[in-house]
């Protein structure tokens, strides 16, 4: 009974190990292109930063997968929403998800906001969730 026991959890651990390696997890498959205004925004004025999410081949990001946004903006910032997802990309179907998110500078100073995102890399046999969290900043005068 010891032995099946002990033969079962060896190759139960076979398939973890390879499920959690970095290529087949996506991890390091992707970047996340983060685009903020180049010249300081005033106080009050509008702007937008873009997000966007490219992976390598042979992963994509399937447009059918959730996909999801949350910002964390410092008081400096206000945004007209703070939870995107996939319906907010410019194009919902693209394969490179790309989001232009509005804000008004409310601050003077450096303002960094948190971008929060949840998504899923796939390839032919496997997808895989990834969680990033990128810095936005933005100057505001």
């Amino acid at each position: 009974m010891t032995r099946i026991a002990l033969t079962l959890a060896a190759l139960l651990a076979v398939p973890v190990a390879l499920a959690e390696s970095p290529a087949d997890t996506g991890a390091d498959a992707y970047t996340v292109d983060v685009v903020s205004p180049q010249k300081p925004v005033k106080v009050g004025d509008k702007a937008q930063v873009k997000l966007s999410i490219h992976a390598k081949a042979p992963w994509h990001v399937d447009p059918r997968a959730p996909l999801s946004i949350k910002l964390e903006t410092p008081a400096g910032l206000t945004v007209e929403k703070a939870q995107l997802s996939r319906k907010d990309a410019v194009d919902a179907k693209a394969e490179v998800p790309r989001f232009e998110v509005p804000f008004t500078a409310a601050a003077v100073g450096k303002q960094e906001a948190k971008a929060h995102l949840k998504f899923f890399l796939c390839r032919d046999t496997i997808c895989a969730q990834q969680q990033k969290t990128v810095a936005v900043t933005v100057a505001v005068k």
